[in-house]
């Protein structure tokens, strides 16, 4: 049994962590500066050079902007380092919710609320597993299902051979832990680092209120226009920017584990960036495909040989020679075939841009992050009924 001082352990700092800087804060506290603009992107192919170019140049797409206000309107734009150093440290002091590091809270069951607790999962599995059963609560499910028959059925654990999530048994070993800090989603090698995830061992609070702060941070669109495409300043005072904007969003919500901010922000900057790089590229190399193939009626080939000759669109890892002189389709061909011949050609530019940027993003996927781990976490917790009716609902 793995050792439950290890769980959230690597995520978990110790006391001085903002005047000491940590691995990932650091960097935003400008302690590390080159570590983190080599490391933002790495596994990740060319996307990190796509996001140096795309630093340095003009992008093609542009964001939503509010022309009305400048950058100097963004709270920490117009601080020098070390007042926004000593911001982000104040707020870092105030995250302290984490799993606990005392003996009392990581007490066992005993046998008799073992039980109590093999009888609670097995009826949300069985909510899980029959459809009909999902709105009843557990003191009518239990009338179908009493105690001797969950036990007789080993409490329906075969079920989750069967769901993309299963109740931990290290964590179900722990008396204090929330029912929802048990349920963890498979390691399917979807999500990027599903391991800390696990150890993360969130509360169903923290996670809601994780969501919370991802979303808040990119609705707003002032900050994202800033941290995106402003090459007025350079890119670790945006970076900081942003990291203290998210630790004031997260001080508001006080419930969010530390770790969580730890490498969630880390996840963050990685997708907010890639968004704006990998997708809108791909969006942009794909849409002029099709606007020769569909509109122009062009051979695919001879049209991709015109966007190619045209050198805008040349970083993908494509086999070009073998597009341009097999006589068969080549992968590029099949992938339009796939994703994009469907396409109305008398649709409006605006809304063939959406359905080829949602082709893109099928045909070149990112690892999922927490993000979509919680999100997708708190949707299969409501639905077998580990959270509750009130507040907490109205907040998935």
């Amino acid at each position: 049994m793995e050792d439950r001082r290890s769980l959230g352990a690597s995520s978990r700092r110790g006391s001085g962590e903002a005047a000491a800087g940590t691995d990932i804060t650091s960097a935003w506290t400008g302690e590390k500066k080159a570590k983190i603009q080599s490391t933002l992107y790495s596994g990740s192919g060319d996307t990190g050079k796509v996001a140096k170019d795309d630093d340095d140049k003009c992008s093609s797409g542009k964001i939503v902007q509010e022309q009305e206000q400048g950058p100097e309107k963004i709270e920490g734009v117009d601080w020098d380092q070390d007042k926004l150093d000593e911001k982000i440290d104040c707020y870092l002091q105030q995250l302290n919710c984490d799993l606990p590091d005392d003996e009392d809270f990581w007490v066992h069951y005993d046998d008799k609320k073992r039980r109590k607790l093999n009888e609670r999962l097995a009826l949300c599995r069985i909510r899980a597993h029959k459809e009909e059963h999902r709105k009843m609560d557990d003191a009518s499910l239990k009338v179908i299902y009493p105690a001797n028959v969950l036990e007789d059925e080993e409490y329906f654990r075969s079920y989750e051979l069967h769901f993309e999530w299963y109740f931990d048994p290290q964590y179900c070993n722990y008396a204090r832990l929330q029912d929802y800090q048990r349920l963890m989603l498979q390691n399917n090698g979807e999500y990027e680092k599903w391991e800390e995830y696990r150890k993360a061992c969130s509360t169903l609070e923290s996670d809601q209120a994780f969501v919370q702060l991802w979303e808040k941070l990119l609705s707003n669109t002032k900050l994202m226009e800033f941290f995106l495409t402003n090459r007025s300043y350079e890119l670790l005072k945006r970076e900081r920017v942003a990291f203290y904007h998210a630790l004031k969003i997260a001080a508001e919500l006080s419930c969010i584990y530390k770790p969580l901010i730890h490498f969630g922000f880390t996840e963050f900057i990685c997708t907010v960036r890639f968004d704006h790089s990998w997708d809108k590229y791909y969006a942009g190399f794909f849409g002029e495909l099709w606007k020769r193939v569909a509109k122009q009626k062009m051979n695919f080939k001879e049209a991709l040989k015109e966007v190619y000759c045209e050198g805008k669109y040349i970083r993908g890892n494509f086999e070009w020679k073998y597009e341009f002189e097999s006589s068969n389709p080549g992968p590029l061909e099949h992938l339009y075939n796939t994703h994009l011949i469907h396409i109305d050609e008398k649709a409006e530019e605006g809304a063939a841009y959406q359905l080829i940027m949602e082709a893109a993003k099928k045909i070149f996927p990112k690892r999922k992050t927490y993000y979509d781990y919680a999100k997708k976490k708190l949707g299969i917790a409501k639905e077998i009924g580990l959270i509750p009716l009130g507040p907490c609902e109205s907040s998935t």
